[in-house]
């Protein structure tokens, strides 16, 4: 029967470790409080039945040896697993607190118990042969259950610290009832009394736990309070650094007192270890999740936060700095015409174009969109202009995706450069930015930064964010958003056969506001949708209130340059046209300049409005560089001369002979001609004599508001006739 308790033994702890199992995977999902509790019920009846058994035993009249060290070691087991129950139910209620979810929890325990039972063994082999008169079994389950308490009183302690539980009632009872059956298990173990003794306490402390079940909660166990896994990689660090210890000095301690502590201590090194190997691993893909954090996804570069980074390290260290903040012009309207597969295509284009112009110490990074920044550091910030030049050039390059399609952006570069410390890397950043947005503006390319730009740049902020607030407001009270009308004259009766609607804005500060001091903002911010819109109702508003008052006239409407790629436009001219605007007194002006950025696309937007019965008019005609080819196909019904060659042509006669020979061009494709920016009476008498069909210009009258245009209607003539085709 020698066999019996090592091998009873060896199965109690191959049944303590079937059970963390067991229990460690029911936690997929954290349990509730009733579930904490019932477990916890468990470990203290496991722990009731064996003091029971052990003491019943301990009492049968006759004594047999055997029996007795049989329930020796019932109770040595039963204390274990109760203990492991208590554990993990303490382990459940704090995952459930803190959110914390660890699956080595119950491995990290049983190694500290395993490390705490060598430690032991190693203190009472330093006391010579056994003095306790116990069998090395008896004394080994003595030393695992007041091990397994001690654990157990550091576990309470550990959830209630870092699951903010310090002041629950039921922590605070169970703490101080393991506290008392740390110190009877140390007490019977140094008097060397068999485990069995113990067993009052531990009835007299179970009950306490179970007690602690009808305690009203001290905090709500649902709520989550956010920790780390911090405390359970310190223990299992210094479990393994204790059994290392403990492994290096058994070697002088005699074999059989040595093998405890040799045998405990590897368990426990090995136990702790997994903890440690799995660290390695969280380091691993920590260092991978950082590198992913840094990196901007679709070129490969850094990102902003590793930009800022970077930017504050060299003003740390005191070294000068230069930074550049490139955005890439015209990008969203290709995003927005060709899709998002092209764009991204071009932002990984521009990446590698300006990744070769660098230096090999700068720092490129992708700060969002299509945004990028250059770091420049110690010399390399001598050149930064060139840098800058060299750059938007490199930006230029066309790029011809698979589609055959020629990609070509610019770019406006801001530049701020700090020599001596006292700013941070935010500050370099935003002033870099205000630099780019003065280049994007003035349309110079390259910007330095410089301290007179701030009020401009604020006062460019303030103008958008009103901007945003004048749109949204409905159009009745928008007194801010208006449009104003400038006749156009048939140049061979006289009589006013329509007008063109012009956007203008009362600001509050400003006043009135020109056209050029605000769309720039709105197409670069994208609002231009919101205010075409408002400009179109509005005109198309008028022109009913015209008729009804007996004068029709057409009423043309400018369209921005991303307009004919907006595929909402159509919608928008479908719904004036369904709310009683005439088709044929409808006209849409198109800027030349931003038909040729993208003829064919612009020919099959202008043939769609055409299939309306919209007119269609060319804008500016001669201020870009017209082809002939696409003017063949255009649907167009007019042209309107650029103001820059009316104003000439009375006093230079190659200027006269490009309108004469522009309105020759017009008649021969069927379209009706319209000199703008006509200012005195001899200009008039020209582009009569030349043949234009009509003129507009301060000569018959400035923009006015919609009334003010009909009162100016009303005293020129009662009423307009019915439009023909040319005039």
């Amino acid at each position: 029967m020698d066999w019996l308790p090592s091998g009873a033994v060896t199965i109690a702890a191959i049944a303590l470790l079937g059970a963390l199992v067991s229990i460690n995977r029911s936690r997929v999902q954290p349990p509730d409080e009733k579930k904490v509790w019932q477990l916890m019920l468990l470990g203290v009846a496991i722990v009731a039945v064996a003091a029971v058994v052990t003491q019943g035993l301990a009492f049968v009249p006759f004594r047999v040896p055997r029996l007795t060290e049989a329930g020796q070691l019932i109770f040595s087991v039963g204390c274990i697993l109760g203990c492991a129950m208590l554990y993990e139910a303490l382990v459940f209620w704090n995952r459930a607190r803190t959110q914390m979810a660890d699956p080595t929890d119950s491995l990290n325990g049983l190694s500290a118990v395993l490390v705490l039972a060598a430690l032991v063994n190693f203190v009472v082999a330093q006391g010579g042969p056994p003095k306790h008169g116990l069998a090395l079994w008896q004394l080994q389950a003595s030393i695992l259950a007041c091990s397994t308490v001690i654990i157990l009183l550091g576990t309470v302690i550990w959830v209630s610290v870092i699951g903010g539980l310090i002041h629950d009632r039921r922590l605070q009872l169970i703490a101080l009832a393991l506290a008392l059956l740390s110190g009877v298990e140390i007490m019977a173990l140094i008097d060397g009394d068999p485990p069995a003794i113990a067993a009052p306490a531990w009835l007299i402390c179970g009950g306490l736990i179970a007690a602690c079940t009808l305690i009203a909660p001290g905090t709500d166990i649902g709520t989550p309070y956010m920790s780390t896994n911090q405390p359970t990689i310190m223990g299992a660090l210094l479990v393994q650094s204790f059994g290392v210890v403990l492994l290096t000095v058994t070697n002088p301690i005699d074999i059989d007192q040595g093998l405890p502590v040799t045998g405990f201590a590897l368990a426990g090194v090995i136990g702790a270890s997994v903890r440690v190997l799995q660290l390695v691993r969280d380091v691993s893909h920590l260092t991978q999740t950082r590198h992913q954090a840094m990196t901007d996804e679709l070129t490969g570069i850094p990102n902003r936060r590793a930009l800022l980074l970077a930017v504050d390290n060299a003003l740390r260290n005191r070294r000068s700095a230069g930074l550049l903040i490139l955005d890439l012009d015209r990008f969203k309207e290709i995003n927005d015409r060709y899709g998002h597969a092209a764009g991204d295509r071009l932002l990984r284009h521009a990446a590698e174009a300006f990744a070769t112009q660098i230096p090999a110490r700068a720092f490129l990074a992708r700060l969002g969109g299509d945004e990028f920044a250059v770091l420049l550091t110690d010399a390399d910030t001598a050149d930064t202009p060139r840098l800058a030049h060299n750059l938007a050039r490199a930006a230029a390059v066309p790029l011809r995706d698979p589609k055959g399609r020629m990609l070509q952006v610019g770019a406006s570069i801001g530049i701020a450069t700090v020599d001596l410390p006292g700013i941070d890397g935010g500050e370099l950043l935003r002033r870099a930015d205000v630099a780019m947005y003065q280049a994007k503006t003035s349309g110079s390319g390259v910007q330095v930064y410089d301290s007179a730009l701030e009020a401009a740049a604020q006062e460019r902020l303030e103008l958008i964010d009103d901007l945003r607030l004048a749109l949204k407001s409905p159009a009745p009270q928008g007194n801010q958003i208006q449009v104003h009308f400038q006749p156009q004259l048939n140049t061979t009766t006289g009589r006013v056969v329509g007008a063109e609607a012009l956007v203008r804005w009362w600001h509050g500060r400003d006043g009135l506001l020109p056209p050029d001091r605000f769309l720039g903002l709105a197409e670069q911010n994208g609002l231009m949708q919101s205010l075409t819109e408002r400009v179109l109702r509005d005109a198309t508003t008028q022109s009913a209130r015209w008729r009804a008052g007996g004068h029709r006239l057409r009423v043309s409407v400018n369209l921005p340059a991303s307009g004919l790629p907006d595929h909402s436009l159509l919608s928008l001219i479908d719904e004036v046209l369904a709310d009683g605007m005439p088709a044929q007194d409808l006209v849409l002006e198109v800027a030349e300049t931003s038909l040729m950025k993208d003829p064919a696309q612009a020919l099959e937007a202008m043939h769609r409005i055409a299939a309306r019965g919209v007119g269609i008019s060319i804008d500016d005609y001669g201020a870009g560089y017209s082809s002939l080819r696409y003017m063949n196909d255009l649907p167009a019904t007019e042209l309107k001369i650029d103001r820059s060659f009316t104003a000439r042509m009375t006093s230079d006669r190659r200027t006269a002979a490009v309108v004469a020979g522009t309105v020759e061009l017009a008649h021969r494709l069927d379209m009706r001609l319209i000199a703008e920016g006509v200012e005195d009476n001899a200009t008039l008498a020209m582009i009569k004599d030349l043949g234009c069909d009509e003129s507009q210009g301060d000569l018959h009258s400035p923009p006015l508001s919609g009334e003010d245009f009909r009162t100016w209607l009303d005293a020129r003539s009662p009423a307009s006739p019915a439009l023909s085709t040319r005039a």
